[in-house]
């Protein structure tokens, strides 16, 4: 049994407003906030969620590392259903990321081979990624065996307006 939470923040840079959803590998009876860390209650076990934790204590001498993903909403870059072409990207933030890049908005499931790369890219060194598709979904995963921040992805489009 899963349980899923969706929160909602703002930055406070920007007063930009995300949805996150955390999908947890056991059933939450309740849970609570106190200080920096979230309680959970899972039938007779406690779970503390904390930005030191990288996995699930399972037992007291056995943590099960979990990947943290990241996953942008199908995007249509201008007008739908026009393809647009992909030639790369920047990712900052820190920890070893996996990106992949879903191509066919039909079918959820088509997405690119994932492509590890540097925790922080140069900014301006475009990685290379070149891929056509009328949208695009971006997913970020990060190694749970360490501790990773997303701050800022980039992709670049080559703009096929006007051309033959």
């Amino acid at each position: 049994m899963q349980s899923q939470f969706f929160i909602y923040s703002i930055s406070s840079v920007g007063q930009v407003g995300a949805w996150s959803r955390y999908v947890l590998p056991f059933a939450t009876d309740e849970w609570c906030f106190a200080g920096e860390s979230l309680y959970v209650r899972s039938g007779d076990y406690i779970h503390v969620l904390d930005d030191e934790m990288l996995g699930d204590e399972v037992l007291p001498s056995d943590i099960r590392p979990f990947d943290g993903m990241i996953q942008w909403a199908w995007l249509d870059f201008g007008q739908p259903g026009v393809t647009k072409s992909l030639y790369g990207f920047d990712v900052v933030g820190l920890g070893n990321v996996s990106v992949s890049f879903g191509y066919d908005q039909s079918n959820g499931g088509y997405f690119t081979d994932p492509y590890t790369v540097p925790a922080d890219t140069v900014p301006g060194m475009v990685i290379p990624m070149p891929l056509s598709a009328p949208s695009l979904s971006v997913r970020l995963t990060y190694d749970g065996t360490q501790a990773w921040q997303w701050n800022a992805f980039t992709l670049y489009l080559q703009d096929l307006r006007g051309m033959p």
